[in-house]
């Protein structure tokens, strides 16, 4: 068994392996910063990451797509992160969650270091024991990437361009 803080070094590791990026943020005002810093733009807050920082920009209710797509910055909130893969959980059980983690072009994600599992089959253990929660659960690994038939690799096409972890104390 792993301590936490082996757990978040493997994490830290997967998630680069994966070309995504570890926030040098440990509190959610660290990540609130970090997040202001990258864009003259105001963040756009999934409302699971709104209720911890009382700070950025909800999706319009009236307009979600619209008021979301290709900002600079979403932030949003991953249930657990699992060090083997460098992955995070995302449970959106409403569109408007799933839309911020899916049409900014930047996503910032924060995970509590206590939620970083060994491997894979850890998180899908989890999610057997949770079978409400995971009625829309979301493996993300690294920014969004596809290929065409010619094997041309494009970053972004289909979700973030960069996908960014903070691991909080």
């Amino acid at each position: 068994m792993t301590t936490t803080s082996e757990r978040t070094a493997l994490f830290a590791d997967g998630l680069r392996a994966a070309q995504g990026e570890l926030a040098p943020c440990r509190t959610w005002d660290d990540i609130w910063q970090y997040a202001i810093s990258l864009s003259d733009e105001t963040p756009v807050v999934a409302p699971a990451a709104y209720a911890h920082l009382q700070q950025g920009e909800l999706p319009d209710e009236n307009e979600p797509l619209r008021s979301i797509a290709d900002r600079s910055v979403g932030i949003t909130v991953a249930t657990l992160a699992v060090a083997e893969t460098g992955s995070v959980l995302l449970l959106e059980p409403a569109p408007i969650d799933r839309a911020v983690s899916l049409l900014t072009r930047r996503l910032i994600v924060a995970v509590a270091e206590s939620d970083i599992v060994d491997e894979l089959a850890d998180g899908f253990r989890w999610l057997a024991q949770q079978p409400r929660a995971a009625a829309y659960a979301t493996f993300v690994t690294g920014p969004s990437r596809t290929a065409d038939i010619e094997r041309s690799l494009t970053i972004g096409v289909q979700g973030p361009s960069r996908l960014v972890v903070a691991v909080l104390a």
